[in-house]
């Protein structure tokens, strides 16, 4: 008897996450090899111009100690991380990170972040790891509300979050330098969450009553 061909079965990378994943963008945990990919990010000027916590991870002893303490932190804290964002179109490659921390400075809240190399920029990535990011801590985490930090210069990362539903709180000292703080409540996302990316942004930018655009609250970017 003939046996019947099948499709083999799809391999999942090791530490994939099964919440994160749509068909342009895969997130996992970070390995250990994975230590040229930060550096390489992170030796790109024009990523850093962006940061706020500008820790010198194009340096390789820095990147291996940090994925060295993720691999740990993700066995202790089940659900966050800091994770390695694969782009799966036009072919699978490298696009950056993504990230749901504990908020150092308010005890008990969660801050969402991204980094993506300058090549991914205007592709609509960061809006759909974002999306992942909030699904998962507003659905799964069942948390009540997430902030976001960025560079107060970082307009395309303000116009962003706030596309995202984000409201900003106001500017405050982060890893000693002064940082735009926003966050977004459950019952904001749920608002926009469906809502597509073009509308959101449209929302965001369209002249108030003056006539003047109003300011972004976030730019497609980085936030860290």
């Amino acid at each position: 008897m003939n046996a019947i061909a099948q499709d083999p079965p799809v391999v999942e990378p090791l530490g994939a996450l099964p919440w994160a994943r749509t068909p342009q963008l895969a997130l996992r945990e970070f390995a250990a090899d994975d230590r040229d990919d930060v550096v390489a990010m992170h030796g790109d000027p024009r990523l850093r111009a962006h940061l706020i916590d500008d820790h010198p991870l194009h340096d390789g002893a820095v990147a291996a100690l940090l994925l060295q303490r993720l691999a740990a932190f993700y066995r202790g804290r089940e659900g966050l991380g800091i994770w390695h964002a694969t782009a799966l179109q036009p072919q699978p490659q490298f696009a950056g990170w993504f990230s749901l921390m504990p908020l150092a400075s308010q005890p008990g809240e969660l801050e969402m972040g991204s980094r993506l190399l300058p090549a991914m920029w205007g592709r609509g990535i960061v809006f759909e790891g974002c999306k992942l990011l909030l699904d998962h801590a507003f659905d799964d985490l069942c948390v009540l509300q997430v902030w976001s930090v960025c560079h107060p210069d970082n307009r395309s990362a303000l116009a962003v979050l706030g596309a995202l539903g984000f409201e900003p709180v106001g500017v405050m000292p982060y890893d000693g330098v002064p940082a735009c703080h926003l966050r977004v409540g459950l019952n904001a996302w749920r608002a926009v969450r469906n809502t597509p990316r073009g509308t959101r942004l449209r929302q965001v930018l369209r002249p108030n009553a003056s006539g003047r655009a109003r300011p972004a609250t976030v730019s497609e970017g980085v936030c860290p």
